[in-house]
């Protein structure tokens, strides 16, 4: 091994000339003109960007300038090693068994950065949306190609996760459902009488945007349940969710009517 590093090294300093000195020079220069290059163009694109909802355009940008400029600085190499009569079919083997071990090791983060360029040019979510993680809900507080920062809002914890976990992430909506049973002695008129004012009662509760009785929702083995809808910021739904369903309570218990319960009869001889 050592003997064939000297030769080579030996065949490089034959081809050593005023011409290769030249070359060389000029390939450094390209190199050095197109770090230059992206500098201005990262710089500009930095400027234009407003800076919230496009940081992550940010973290795009850096990610894929600082993998153009390790391409630039292999293709340089390449181009200087040829310059010097040096064989690199050899070395390009070498190499290539090395990059294999190396993008095995690497898969995970390589795949949240893929996850995070989809989430980028998907629009998934962003800093500030409200999202659901392993059942809990939370808002996104920081983002990179990487790895997305949710704030749980029960406890207020953070939780960094890596962007290839983006399939347990799942963006929530304003909207709000409660399945409601009632008695199946009380016909569809008087349930509709019943509720509709619950409704307009929550529609005035701080922070509820509407709220509406959809209607029966199913048949149940001892109620008929009704669903409510109401709609809301989702960082303010457990708060706001017990708001409601106090006022459900409150009301049902004005009108005399109680939430049946599953029971059992027990005959005996």
């Amino acid at each position: 091994m050592e003997q064939m590093l000297l030769e080579t090294v030996q065949d490089a300093s034959r081809q050593i000339t005023i011409t290769s000195i030249i070359n060389i020079c000029l390939v450094a220069a390209i190199v050095v003109a197109v770090f230059i290059i992206l500098s201005v163009v990262r710089k500009r694109l930095k400027n234009k960007l407003p800076l919230e909802n496009d940081l992550r355009r940010l973290h795009m940008y850096t990610t894929v300038f600082r993998i153009v400029k390790v391409l630039v600085i292999i293709s340089g190499v390449i181009a200087i090693l040829q310059v010097l009569g040096i064989n690199i079919s050899g070395i390009a083997g070498g190499i290539g068994v090395v990059l294999v071990i190396f993008l095995l090791a690497m898969k995970d983060s390589f795949q949240d950065l893929f996850s995070g360029f989809t989430i980028m040019t998907d629009k998934y979510f962003s800093v500030g949306d409200a999202v659901e993680f392993d059942g809990r809900d939370g808002i996104v507080i920081s983002f990179t190609v990487r790895t997305t920062k949710i704030e749980f809002i029960d406890d207020r914890s953070v939780m960094s996760i890596a962007n290839r976990n983006i399939s347990k992430i799942r963006k929530l909506t304003h909207m709000v459902d409660i399945d409601l049973p009632l008695p199946y002695e009380l016909d569809r008129k008087a349930v509709y009488d019943l509720l509709s004012p619950i409704c307009d009662e929550i529609g005035q509760i701080e922070g509820v945007e509407s709220c509406e009785l959809k209607g029966t929702q199913s048949f149940e083995d001892s109620a008929i349940l009704y669903k409510i809808r109401f709609f809301c910021e989702p960082k303010d739904r457990p708060d706001i969710r017990r708001a409601v369903i106090k006022t459900i309570q409150d009301g049902l218990k004005k009108a005399g009517v109680q939430i049946p319960y599953r029971q059992l009869d027990v005959h005996t001889k």
